[in-house]
């Protein structure tokens, strides 16, 4: 918060910016205390601290509306793209991970290697501008921007945003699992489920697979962070109206509240994605909850 509070003053005066050039002082004056900018820092810190622990985001300094009004229908834009990137990479990076892993040093082992060493070679944001020459400008398969109107008619918007999105997520998934699982492949529990005449895929999914999950459940909890500063690119390469699009506008105008809310909210989603993969840990492996129990 202190960070925040000190790199959003730092950018500039923003009622030097809301106002004409040709503003006088009067009038810039007026606007500064409308916002309030033109108490000292240290009672703007104290407000900004209560604002932040009430909840209360104030109005934009662009656009003279609550914040929580202007950013609610972005959420949910934001949430949709994310949600259909998750399901992308869930029906991709899993399979393909545990492929790479049981047929380790074989055709389909290096095909999934070179597919995750490109995902996470490559921008997002070129990804996205190449999907966009090539199946919306030459070949005019897709949208090339927005999200389109309804849920499931439109679904051809996600096509392109949802794939460079997910990208760089599936790359490190899928590489992160298949070491993970070749590790607990080489355990004695993987040898002893074998000698018991257990069939392959119950070995590997039931006993390999939740074993290998533990990293991957951490790597997913830093990841949350990690996918709004990728999101927030690929909503402004194809014009999507989410959170992202809207946090970079919020800095171009040194809109403080609407930046102020977007990085709390990030904050405290983030927060809680840790907490959950803690709790889910014992879930997964209930070798943790026995050690907790005999502390």
């Amino acid at each position: 918060m202190v960070l925040l509070f000190v790199a959003t003053r730092a950018a500039g005066d923003p009622a030097a910016l809301i106002l004409p050039p040709d503003a006088t002082e009067d009038q810039i004056q007026a606007v500064r205390e409308r916002i309030g900018t033109d108490k000292p820092y240290p009672v703007q810190f104290v407000i900004f601290m209560k604002d932040m622990a009430t909840l209360n985001f104030g109005r934009s300094v662009l656009y003279r509306e609550p914040v929580t009004d202007l950013i609610g229908p972005r959420i949910i834009a934001s949430l949709k793209l994310q949600f259909a990137s998750l399901v992308l990479i869930f029906l991709t990076a899993f399979p393909l991970g545990v492929l790479a892993a049981t047929r380790r040093g074989k055709l389909p082992d290096h095909i999934v290697r070179l597919l995750a060493a490109f995902g996470q070679a490559a921008p997002s944001f070129w990804v996205g501008l190449l999907l966009m020459a090539i199946f919306a400008v030459f070949l005019g398969w897709l949208p090339a921007g927005g999200m389109g109107r309804g849920e499931i008619a439109n679904w051809k918007h996600y096509v392109l945003p949802t794939i460079s999105v997910s990208l760089l997520l599936f790359a490190s998934l899928t590489r992160l699992l298949r070491s993970s699982m070749l590790e607990t492949l080489d355990a004695e529990f993987v040898k002893l489920a074998r000698a018991k005449g257990l069939s392959e895929a119950k070995v590997i999914w039931v006993h390999v697979f939740r074993n290998a999950m533990l990293p991957i459940m951490t790597f997913m909890a830093i990841w949350v962070g990690t996918a709004v500063s990728g999101s927030v690119v690929i909503e402004v390469v194809f014009d999507w109206p989410g959170i992202g699009a809207m946090f970079v506008d919020a800095i171009g105008n040194r809109d403080f509240p609407i930046i102020q809310a977007v990085v709390a909210l990030v904050a405290v989603v983030v927060l809680l994605a840790n907490l959950t993969v803690d709790l889910l840990y014992g879930v997964v492996d209930p070798r943790i909850r026995l050690q907790a129990s005999n502390r």
